[in-house]
């Protein structure tokens, strides 16, 4: 825009053919030719309108006075042109416009000549091969424009409002071809009279209506007056509107963003003005391209190592789309898998997957993957792929798995599934896979007694699936014989191997307990925690709901409380704490920050007399096996899976 109007706002030719030659030379690519000739065809009279059009421009954009921003500046412009040029004319002067220095309409003598001279189809045309070629181009490259302006509009538009480009697109059809219809030239938005009606001011689609009959108007009745406006003043308006359409803040935006993305951006800027607006969003969508498929070749396929309680596992998660670009990185991660480990390839986020990466993987899955003996698991692979899910082993906790694991292993399992929940690191688990190999049998490994609060789900926290864990939820985690018995079964009859009391911050059982509310049911429930109120006795005043922290007091006596319960009132489970078959431990889950921790009660157990040290003993015990061994399960699964380490 700014390099084409440049010859209108400087009027480099005195000669009308000659300014003719020099615009249709710049209309369909860059032309340097009518700049080179600036430094003896310049016109001072333009040169002067245009700089006094420029400073108008400049200063109506940066004031902030209210009348200045409610008048539009172009129309003072355009105004200012004609009196500056009326000037020039009325004193004789050297820098008086005339034509081709003017707007130059055909004069009309009412709508009857205006009609006439409309020239209406050549119907005999149909035949000739070249009409359906330029409707072609003039179509796609319209249709290209009008995106583009439309996006421009958006960005342009202060409210950010959206315009439906299908919707764009029909509506330019249709009038293309009624304006045909009737001789008109082809109809496209162009961002020349968007960008100028939103710096106008405009906020509405009428805007653009009332444009169009304005100018029809305008044609119709004052030509005479528009052909006494200087170009350069049109000229000034569309170079200070192109200034701001490719003004420097939009390529260190665009800079900003990466090489990848500048240097598409550069490369269809330089091309549109050098060629045409088709060549050049083509040479830019080449150049787009060529990074899109230079960034999936890099893209990273990383193997993610998962610790479940059955070993470690590895999973290579394919990407969203997966092309012959990725074969190297693919081979590469495959190749790194270790002899006798466990590998699971997973197509579930997968929607394109190359033929040649299936060869890959079927090669994978039939040689090298027996030659390793790597079990193997192949899940959401789609139907019409050439290869489908299989599967090698399962991750859900057996019963053979169970029978050597000891509590504090457990419990070290369980202190790594709260650490994946904490870091979003949890495990891809295969729903439907769990749901089959844990609907005949179940061996979980813990039970965890917890509130029924919505905000403590428990196997979410501890990022545990199907089969892993018995849940026994009761308001404010106590005990009664129900849950006893639950407890007992999950123990002494399923196999489980630690019992976790599981209390949580701004607990509402805990608070109502506070506050002695009484009321239905609730009444007898909440009495099995005033044990723990009674107990604190460091609060002496404001022992309501309010204090936040004597609530955390109560909340952990409660714990305590239920440990005790649990560990007296049941023969079975006391016995086989006694005996180290199982393990008892007590843990608050904080619902503000989503940590559990689990708290060493046994000196406060040990506290309590002889009937709880050996309790206290037994869970300070676990807690330091479980501790000291951070890394004892990885170590003891990496000896499972390679002897190499061995």
């Amino acid at each position: 825009m700014i390099i084409k109007q440049l010859p209108l706002a400087f009027t480099l030719s005195t000669d009308l053919k000659e300014l003719k030659a020099h615009l249709l030379e710049s209309t369909e690519s860059l032309a340097f030719n009518p700049l080179y000739d600036l430094s003896y065809h310049i016109n001072e009279g333009a040169a002067i309108i245009s700089l006094v059009s420029f400073a108008i421009l400049i200063y109506a954009d940066k004031a902030k006075t209210a009348w200045v921003q409610s008048i539009p500046a172009p129309i003072i412009v355009v105004i200012l042109g004609i009196l500056l040029n009326e000037v020039f004319i009325f004193s004789g002067s050297s820098f008086a416009q005339n034509n081709p220095h003017l707007v130059n309409i055909p004069q009309q003598d009412g709508f009857a000549d205006f009609f006439s001279q409309l020239e209406f189809p050549a119907w005999a045309s149909w035949t000739n091969p070249k009409i359906y070629l330029y409707a072609f181009i003039i179509a796609t490259v319209a249709s290209l424009e009008s995106l583009l302006n439309v996006k421009a509009g958006e960005k342009l538009d202060k409210k950010r409002r959206y315009c439906s480009k299908d919707r764009e697109l029909v509506a330019q059809g249709c009038g293309n071809l009624l304006a045909g219809l009737i001789g008109g030239i082809p109809i496209t938005s162009v961002i020349v009279r968007t960008s100028v009606n939103i710096q106008s001011g405009a906020k509405t689609k009428l805007s653009a209506v009332l444009h169009g009959i304005y100018i029809l108007l305008a044609v119709l009745l004052i030509s005479n007056w528009l052909n006494k406006i200087p170009l350069s003043s049109l000229a000034s308006i569309l170079i200070f509107t192109g200034y701001k359409l490719t003004k420097p803040s939009i390529y260190k935006a665009a800079y900003e963003q990466g090489m990848d993305r500048f240097i598409p951006f550069l490369a269809t800027v330089v091309s549109i003005v050098a060629f045409n607006l088709l060549v050049g969003i083509l040479i830019g969508l080449a150049i787009s391209l060529f990074y899109i498929l230079k960034s999936n070749s890099r893209a990273r396929l990383d193997i993610i190592k998962e610790i479940y309680p059955t070993g470690i596992t590895n999973r290579l998660v394919l990407p969203q789309q997966i092309t012959f670009l990725n074969k190297a990185s693919l081979v590469a991660e495959l190749d790194s898998i270790p002899k006798n480990s466990q590998l699971i390839i997973d197509a579930r986020y997968s929607n394109y997957i190359d033929k040649e990466i299936i060869e890959l993987l079927k090669e994978f899955r039939e040689e090298q993957a027996p030659l390793k003996q790597i079990a193997l698991n192949l899940i959401g692979f789609q139907d019409h792929y050439d290869i489908h899910n299989h599967i090698d082993f399962i991750n859900v906790t057996t019963y053979d798995v169970l029978a050597t694991l000891e509590p504090y292993q457990v419990l070290r399992i369980l202190q790594e599934g709260s650490q994946r929940f904490l870091q979003d690191t949890r495990i891809h688990r295969s729903t439907k896979i769990d749901i089959q190999y844990t609907a005949e049998t179940q061996h979980p490994m813990a039970v965890i007694l917890g509130c029924i609060d919505s905000r403590v789900p428990v196997e979410t926290i501890f990022d545990m699936s199907f089969g892993d864990l018995f849940c026994v939820r009761v308001a404010g985690n106590v005990v009664n014989d129900d849950v006893l018995a639950s407890i007992e079964y999950a123990c002494h009859v399923v196999g489980a191997k630690l019992i976790v009391v599981l209390g949580h911050t701004r607990c509402g059982a805990i608070q109502a307990a506070c506050d002695s509310v009484e009321k239905g049911h609730i009444t007898q429930l909440l009495d099995k925690i005033k044990p723990a109120i009674a107990a604190e006795t460091d609060t002496k005043t404001n022992r309501t709901s309010k204090n936040i922290e004597f609530v955390g007091h109560i909340t952990e006596l409660n714990v305590i409380n239920t440990l005790k319960q649990i560990y007296n009132d049941s023969d079975i489970l006391r016995g086989m704490i006694n005996h180290e078959d199982i393990a008892i431990v007590g843990a608050i889950y904080d619902v503000t920050t989503g940590k559990v921790s689990f708290n060493d009660y046994s000196k406060a157990l040990k506290q309590q007399g002889e009937t709880y040290k050996l309790l206290g003993e037994k869970m300070e015990k676990v807690l330091t096996e479980a501790n000291r061994s951070q890394s004892s399960v990885e170590r003891n699964r990496k000896l499972k899976l390679d002897p190499e380490i061995i």
